[in-house]
């Protein structure tokens, strides 16, 4: 047994826990570790779904836009 850790039960639907001990399995991970994995991808995905959200309400600034457009010019010389 792990330190720290324990033990819980979550009720899921037999496919589903059937399908994530496998996709532990192949990685060779425990299906705890796998779940947790899962987790820390969706909280990331959340923290840069929240950051793009707040970079569309940002208004461009005027001078960086103005600047970005005489760089785009440059694109043209290729």
């Amino acid at each position: 047994m792990l330190v720290g850790v324990t033990a819980t039960t979550i009720k899921l639907d037999s496919d589903l826990r059937d399908r994530l001990n496998a996709a532990a399995r192949e990685r060779g991970v425990t299906t705890g570790s796998f779940v947790e994995a899962l987790f820390e991808g969706w909280l990331r995905e959340q923290r840069f779904a929240a950051l793009r959200e707040e970079m569309a309400r940002t208004p461009p600034d005027a001078a960086y836009a103005a600047d970005a457009d005489a760089w785009d010019v440059t694109l043209a010389d290729r």
